[in-house]
């Protein structure tokens, strides 16, 4: 089956402990397993924290490390894949995560090099915005951020650190960034399936991959047995994108098994043939296919719109524009660690 899923509303979040260091000249990135970089301490405590990467006169530690890690951690986690391929993944993670961290402090470091700066002002009126538009009121973001581990305070560092990403690609970027006439009329005929040729069906999955460990379903021993109960909650009226984000083994879950729209032809045949049969706002039986145990709920239908060109040519653009932003910050930061100094201390 082929996963086209909406953006997630995720809040990344990442805590930021800065230590300066001196005498750093430009070059490379190399590994660094001298003892003196091993811990932050302090003279009368045992070891707390250790350092993981220097970056110019910046260091970021393992406690930020893993504490931006963690989310993904868990998700990789609770997927129960074999250990060897757990074990990639995590390390995967984690390798792209510290240089995540690493291109954030590159950014921070050249906005401060520039003059770029942003004010307690502008980041209250970003926080508010995103309130707004995710409707959520002071209270209930803070609950959501303490769920995560995390403060509003490290959250308000988190929307500071977006801001002068913007500003930076702004005045570094933007202004080289160019999408023609050509690119989109070339996007348009690779992808006209998008714009209005076929109904689209807005899906949810409940899935396990084997027997559950909520409290509630300790009492039955399979992964079937489970998903019969499920199914006997969704009878009697329980919510279904409740029911997903409780127990679904899926990096899904968490947006109550949203997989966005799909065609049908691009179901596999068992799951084509089920969806069919349903109406929005109703669920498949249980159905076994190569992924694990699954049941579709069927969100609404997505009526062809008859898009031309014209109509299209503006939402080609900003997808197109979006897409050429980021390569070119990518080459632009990589640009940037060639000029710096940048140890990565495993």
């Amino acid at each position: 089956m082929k996963h086209h899923c909406q953006n997630k509303r995720m809040i990344k979040l990442a805590c930021v402990v800065l230590l300066v260091l001196g005498g750093m000249a430009a070059g490379p990135a190399i590994a660094d397993n001298s003892p003196e970089a091993e811990a932050v301490t302090d003279p009368d405590m045992e070891v707390v924290d250790r350092i993981v990467a220097v970056v110019n006169d910046d260091i970021i530690l393992l406690s930020e490390l893993e504490k931006a890690l963690g989310p993904y951690e868990e998700a990789i986690k609770k997927r129960g894949l074999p250990a060897d391929t757990e074990k990639e993944l995590l390390y995967k993670a984690r390798e792209d995560i510290l240089n995540q961290l690493i291109d954030r402090e590159l950014t921070r470091q050249k906005s401060a090099e520039l003059g770029i700066t942003v004010d307690e002002a502008q980041v209250d009126n970003a926080l508010e915005r995103m309130k707004q538009s995710m409707q959520y009121t002071e209270e209930a973001l803070q609950e959501l951020l303490a769920e995560q581990g995390y403060t509003l305070g490290e959250y308000r560092q988190h929307i500071r650190d977006q801001l002068l990403r913007e500003r930076l690609l702004m005045r570094e970027i933007k202004a080289k960034t160019i999408v023609t006439q050509e690119d989109i009329e070339a996007y348009f005929e690779d992808h006209k399936a998008e714009y209005g040729e076929a109904e689209k069906y807005h899906l949810r999955n409940i899935i396990l991959q084997e027997p559950s460990d909520a409290p509630e379903m300790k009492s039955y021993e399979t992964v079937e047995e489970q998903m019969n109960a499920i199914i006997k909650k969704l009878e009697n009226g329980a919510s279904f994108a409740a029911l997903a984000k409780k127990y679904s083994q899926s990096s899904f879950a968490e947006d109550g098994g949203d997989l966005g729209l799909f065609v049908l032809n691009d179901l596999a045949p068992d799951i084509k043939t089920a969806i069919q049969a349903i109406s929005p706002g109703e669920f498949t039986g249980m159905l076994k296919t190569a992924q694990g145990y699954q049941i579709f709920y069927l969100q609404k239908i997505v009526e062809p719109d008859d898009k031309v060109l014209d109509t299209a040519a503006e939402e080609i653009r900003r997808k197109l524009y979006d897409k050429e932003l980021e390569s070119r910050f990518e080459e632009w930061v990589q640009a940037l660690r060639e000029k710096s100094h940048i140890k990565i201390i495993r």
